[in-house]
């Protein structure tokens, strides 16, 4: 994958063991102090990223270093899934003794019968209970402070609302200010903030508490989800952003902390083993540079230069010059969100990628929370359902390179529409006992998967699509302001199960037409099947992208 050939500036390097050396020969590699050669001269910077190897040992050093700080990430956000859980319980007082004909009870009883023996908040002559039973060993914030009773049921949800609302602020947040000061820095403060919130949850001795730990949490994720891909596809060409993009790291993760959850099963020490895991990622920071594309965008050569001689040495490349590139003359201005609508083409592509979006949140959400409960034991139960994403991803990074980024999401919105359509039928002509349908649990089920599936799957394609189409300078404004736009779908997406009590199946009708607006917008976005990035405002891309 690498061509290795030799090099002066190589040698000069190497040979020289002086730090001030190095930024010095690499400074005049980059002014031009040598005769141009057809390899090292480039006029735009995914020339400059051709010339240093495209993916070579520094792409993937970087790329396997931003992923696992991607675990901390993926452990921080998702614990709040089995933190917040109730597992089955009932009332332990000695006076719930009921007669032997009241043993159990249907959900429809338990919301209408005065007293049952399971998940009931009154004893059997109707005092108040005081003492609880719970299965199993697990303890969660519900078990320690008996939230399903006392009129505090609603706390969970509100806390893992607070969450979302926490990153929802954080991506533009995050987006203007690695637009303006560079990717690093809230690259690196997001690990800080997701350290100090799982900490703060630890020590948490109320639920206000706690409510703030999860919403400093959901910040760090804010800033580290804004600028994870645009640091990583800034060092890499187009035909290898689908596979950094799309590498299915996170249902891996996710995976992965469903087993350390279960072995530790205790809601305080799972939010210190968090804590104590993020801490060494602070480290990486001597090892990811700052982009070398936003020290250019805003005219900082020198330090570019530095960046560009790092990778080179790496890489074992000549290092590129700099004579040719084309200049910015807007390099000294502070691009903010009203720059996404400066032109009819940015506010267009804005206005088509925040519905795609938004119905990604959505609909992911949505048919998650639509699917039926799966029974057995929880941590399964959450290995299982993230486990199914790594075919999807994989899936998802074959087709994008291949069908390119505007094809592979209409596909994968496609299928969302034919299987949420399935979902929707059957549920509606059961309860309207219109057609007996054999088998119809395991069919919706297996729809209901299917589009889950597709709909993780379209988020590679989608966020690929997106970083391609925006110039360097916005582009982590714009992918912040989407991910608002994604947070804000993704706190309407389970309200929707809600709507199956009016009309059943209405909610994968919803899903199914919010997947066809999803495939009408695509038409009018142009494709970007290994496209170069935009680094300046108003510049034309390549042929694939006008």
């Amino acid at each position: 994958m690498i061509n290795e050939h030799s090099s002066e500036v190589n040698a000069q390097v190497l040979d020289d063991n002086v730090n001030q050396a190095k930024h010095v020969d690499a400074a005049n590699e980059l002014s031009g102090n040598r005769k141009d050669t057809k390899s090292d001269v480039v006029e735009t910077p995914e020339q400059i990223v051709e010339v240093l190897g495209g993916c070579g040992r520094f792409q993937i050093r970087v790329s396997v270093l931003v992923h696992l700080i991607k675990t901390f990430m993926c452990f921080s956000q998702i614990s709040m899934i089995l933190i917040s859980s109730t597992p089955p319980w009932a009332c332990a007082d000695s006076q719930t003794d009921a007669p032997s004909n009241a043993t159990s009870c249907s959900d429809d009883e338990e919301r209408n019968s005065t007293y049952c023996p399971s998940r009931n908040c009154l004893t059997y002559n109707g005092t108040r209970c005081n003492q609880f039973y719970f299965e199993g060993r697990s303890r969660t914030l519900v078990t320690e402070y008996h939230l399903m009773c006392n009129g505090q049921d609603f706390i969970p949800s509100t806390i893992m609302t607070i969450q979302v609302f926490g990153t929802l602020i954080a991506n533009p947040i995050a987006g203007q200010i690695s637009d303006i000061v560079g990717r690093k820095p809230p690259f690196f403060l997001s690990i800080v903030i997701c350290i100090f919130g799982n900490l703060l949850g630890f020590f948490s001795t109320r639920w206000i508490m706690f409510a703030a730990a999860r919403f400093l949490i959901g910040v760090g994720c804010g800033f580290f989800f804004s600028t994870q891909f645009c640091l990583l596809c800034e060092f890499s060409l187009a035909e290898w952003r689908a596979w950094i993009i799309g590498f299915p790291s996170w249902p891996v993760q996710a995976s992965l902390f469903a087993l350390v959850a279960w072995l530790i099963q205790d809601w305080r020490y799972i939010q210190l083993f968090t804590c104590l895991f993020g801490l060494p990622f602070l480290l990486t920071f001597f090892f990811i540079p700052e982009s070398f594309r936003w020290y250019l965008s805003h005219d900082k050569t020198e330090k570019a230069a530095h960046v560009i001689s790092k990778i080179a040495k790496q890489n074992k490349k000549e290092v590129p010059k700099l004579d040719h590139l084309s200049k910015d003359t807007e390099a000294d201005r502070k691009y903010t969100v009203l720059d996404l609508f400066k032109s009819y083409e940015l506010t267009k592509r804005t206005l088509l990628l925040s519905t795609n979006w938004c119905a990604n949140g959505l609909a992911y959400y949505g048919i998650s929370f639509g699917i039926q409960s799966l029974s057995g034991n929880i941590y399964l139960n959450m290995f299982l359902f993230n486990i199914v994403g790594v075919p999807a991803k994989t899936a998802s990074m074959v087709m994008t390179n291949y069908f390119g980024r505007r094809s592979t999401s209409a596909i994968c919105y496609t299928i969302v529409l034919a299987g949420c359509l399935v979902v929707g039928v059957v549920q509606l002509t059961v309860a309207k006992h219109w057609l007996e349908i054999p088998n119809s649990a395991t069919v919706v089920n297996t729809a209901a998967i299917i589009s889950s599936m597709a709909i993780v799957t379209a988020y590679g394609p989608v966020q690929t699509h997106t970083i391609e189409l925006f110039p360097t300078v916005i582009r982590n404004t714009a992918f912040g302001c989407l991910s608002v736009v994604l947070r804000v779908g993704a706190m309407l997406g389970p309200q929707f199960v809600y709507l199956n009590k009016y009309v059943p199946g209405l909610l994968y009708f919803v899903c199914a037409g919010v997947a066809l607006i999803c495939n009408i917008a695509l038409v009018f976005l142009p494709e970007t099947k290994g496209g170069a990035l935009t680094d300046k405002m108003g510049a034309k891309q390549s042929r694939a992208n006008p």
